[in-house]
């Protein structure tokens, strides 16, 4: 194909009208969808960096008290050891009310609140 051709081509495409229409709030709702995705990955993002720094500071303090009362740690260690199962289920069932508070809630009420409109 040569330039005289698709010159032809394109302009052809600017004179004729489209086989289809866009509502009059079509690019409110794309943004609308874009921001809801956009802020899924940044809830997400919000949890992750929450846990990261709760789990820091576990071990930051963790080790301090190892330094200054490493008696206290040992036992605290004995009982966890000794308790395992009680234990990672409490630890999984506060994950999981963080992460429903911090993620799945936010998601459940933007789906749930209507698309904004356009006033005017």
């Amino acid at each position: 194909m040569n330039k005289e051709e698709l010159d032809k081509i394109i302009e052809k495409s600017f004179r004729t009208e489209p086989g289809f229409q866009l509502t009059s709030d079509f690019a409110q709702k794309v943004t609308f969808t874009m921001v809801r995705r956009e802020q899924w990955k940044t809830d997400l993002r919000e949890y992750l960096y929450l846990i990261g720094v709760l789990l820091s500071l576990f071990a930051v303090v963790s080790g301090f008290y190892y330094f200054v009362a490493k008696e206290f740690v040992l036992k605290a260690f004995a009982f966890l050891s000794e308790n395992i199962i009680p234990v990672i289920s409490i630890i999984l069932i506060l994950n999981f009310i963080l992460f429903a508070d911090r993620v799945l809630l936010r998601l459940l009420f933007r789906s749930l609140s209507p698309a904004p409109t356009k006033v005017g």
